[in-house]
């Protein structure tokens, strides 16, 4: 797939309807649903719950696209809905649809965020949303849905879920602009600028590399994290940073690295022609997953990816990471770094804790 492919340019389409209706969300086991094509080892769930115009049509534009490339989920709603299903509680004055609410991270910044570029709706009474298959359907609103939902003046804490049917004096309903491992329209740049010039112009946070806890996807970050820290990267956990500091770093910074997954994805905040790096896992062993080369693609960043390997085991060889790095950076690794990072985990600064693996050099 060529990058030209995963950015598409078209015109963002934005439906206004009347006595639509909203089915209820649900989450249908592949188990129950015998009638659906076979599916990838990975997938997990059918949903239901999407928008029907007064006429009992299916709305597609309020349907989540799913089961592309191994994603894990996929609506099943039928194209009718029979008259004598088309009844519910009524809702009055004008609503905004937000189609399906992603409580995690890398989901609600790709996906999520894809209906909130209409800027020019006006004045809402009541903003819906459905639930997804995370958290078994629960919603968890966290402070970083809030923070960028209030920059792009969202009005998420006023969300109503979509568990039981409901029928809306007006509805409007923003076009998905990310679909799941396929692509994303051009459109969404004007949401990350809009997110990140709020953030921009600050002093330059320099070369940031982005960690986590270790797992069946990449066993060894202390050792990539002290491969990075040598060439002068500064170790940040995204789980541990407020949003609002994340999104200063990413914005300002000269170089953004990070290990494959959503850490990556934040080079949607950072300016066009960055430099980035991804550290590849047992996931993404050759090159980026789809939702990375579209965000690629997306922000316009210069690109750099370090293999994981082909091994069984969890762990990515150092010496690998840090010869891909040179090569990348044209330095050599310095020592004094790696040993003020070792000094801050020893004194509770960073990565410390029986959970985190030993670094192997």
């Amino acid at each position: 797939m060529t990058a030209p492919d995963l950015v598409v340019q078209a015109e963002p389409q934005c439906l206004t309807l009347r006595d639509a209706v909203a089915t209820p969300f649900a989450l249908v086991p592949p188990a129950d649903a015998p009638d659906q094509p076979r599916r990838d080892p990975y997938f997990k769930a059918y949903t239901r719950g999407c928008l029907y115009d007064c006429e009992g049509r299916r709305v597609d534009l309020s349907l989540r696209v799913g089961a592309i490339a191994g994603d894990q989920a996929a609506s099943i709603d039928p194209p009718l809905l029979p008259p004598e299903q088309r009844g519910g509680t009524w809702l009055t004055g004008r609503t905004l649809y937000l189609g399906p609410f992603m409580n995690h991270y890398g989901h609600f910044i790709t996906e999520g965020l894809s209906r909130y570029w209409k800027q020019d709706i006006g004045p809402v009474d009541h903003v819906v949303a459905y639930p997804f298959m995370h958290n078994n359907g629960n919603i968890r609103i966290k402070p970083f849905h809030r923070h960028l939902a209030g920059i792009l003046e969202v009005p998420i804490d006023r969300m109503a879920i979509l568990r039981s049917q409901t029928v809306f004096d007006e509805i409007v309903i923003p076009e998905q602009l990310w679909t799941n491992n396929l692509h994303a329209n051009a459109h969404m740049r004007t949401v990350y600028e809009r997110i990140r010039s709020r953030h921009a112009g600050r002093k330059s946070t320099g070369r940031i590399f982005l960690s986590r806890a270790p797992s069946d996807r990449l066993g060894n970050p202390l050792a990539v994290e002290e491969v990075f820290a040598s060439f002068g990267f500064r170790v940040v956990y995204p789980e541990r940073t407020p949003i609002a500091e994340q999104l200063g770093l990413y914005a300002n910074c000269e170089v953004l690295a990070s290990l494959a997954g959503s850490g990556m994805h934040n080079c949607l905040f950072a300016r066009p022609g960055l430099m980035t790096i991804e550290v590849g896992d047992r996931r993404a062993r050759r090159n980026p997953i789809p939702m990375q080369r579209i965000a690629n693609a997306l922000a316009q960043v210069e690109a750099h990816f370090i293999p994981f390997g082909e091994g069984t085991e969890a762990d990515i060889a150092p010496k690998a990471v840090r010869k891909r790095l040179s090569i990348i950076l044209g330095e050599l690794p310095r020592r004094g770094p790696v040993l003020l990072l070792r000094l801050k985990r020893r004194f509770g600064g960073l990565g410390g804790g029986k959970a985190r693996k030993k670094a192997k050099a």
